[in-house]
């Protein structure tokens, strides 16, 4: 068993090293703007099953180099889904405004807004181990107060409900960032329709690198929503999945 271990440590140590040699010469390729080397690279330290926000941020900057914005942005997309950077959010804006279409986004109740930004704050992972520190606080000034002399009601009382609030925000980010099934568009032109079926009616069109959200899908068929409350359905095989 500790054969086993020892073997297993060495392979896991193996690959993180490798993986962050081919992320150093991924960015020194980068830095000489040869950028399908670089994008080579970090696809390689990818197929490692080492992500990381950086790397997907990397990528997408790769991409918008080379004026491919449906893979740029749905690079920028899965850098935010590990850490919302505000680098990142520029770098995505910037490359949206390189795509055909313009979609306002409904607008949102005041509240709503505001929670949003709220989990936007840190990642998911990080309101996780907020929350989990939290509870781990209180387990211990529980334990204080019921075997020393110890009391901290005050501090427990402010924990108490930062903790419930914590939980909830942690939820609504995992919920938002991964929970929800979403993607970009990588055909240069969709139709929409009204159906399942290439026989129903069109609705409307999108173009590469638009966003949009899967509701539902029937065999190749999905049904998609974007920012301003449109929907219908595409073929599965025009996106790719976030």
């Amino acid at each position: 068993m500790r054969k086993l271990t020892f073997i297993l440590s060495v392979f896991f140590a193996t690959n993180i090293l490798a993986g962050e040699q081919l992320f150093k010469q991924a960015n020194t390729e980068y830095s000489n703007e040869n950028y399908s080397i670089a994008i080579s690279l970090y696809d390689s330290v990818l197929t490692n099953e080492l992500e990381s926000a950086e790397l997907y941020y990397n990528l997408g900057n790769c991409y918008y180099k080379t004026q491919d914005w449906a893979n740029a942005i749905w690079h920028y997309e899965k850098s935010l889904q590990l850490n919302s950077q505000e680098k990142t959010l520029q770098n995505l804006a910037l490359a949206k405004l390189k795509i055909v279409d313009r979609i306002e986004a409904l607008p949102q109740l005041f509240y709503k807004k505001w929670w949003h930004s709220t989990t936007q704050l840190f990642s998911t992972k990080s309101w996780q181990i907020l929350t989990l520190i939290a509870i781990g606080l209180i387990f211990i000034l529980q334990l204080l107060n019921q075997f020393t002399s110890i009391k901290n009601k005050l501090l427990l009382s402010f924990l108490y409900p930062f903790t419930i609030i914590s939980l909830l925000i942690e939820y609504s980010s995992y919920k938002q960032n991964f929970a929800q099934k979403e993607g970009i568009i990588f055909t240069s032109t969709v139709t929409v329709n009204s159906a399942p079926t290439s026989n129903s009616t069109d609705l409307f069109s999108l173009h590469s690198g638009s966003k949009v959200q899967v509701i539902d899908e029937i065999g190749d068929w999905i049904n998609v929503e974007i920012v301003n409350g449109n929907s219908g359905w595409i073929m599965k095989n025009t996106i790719k999945e976030l």
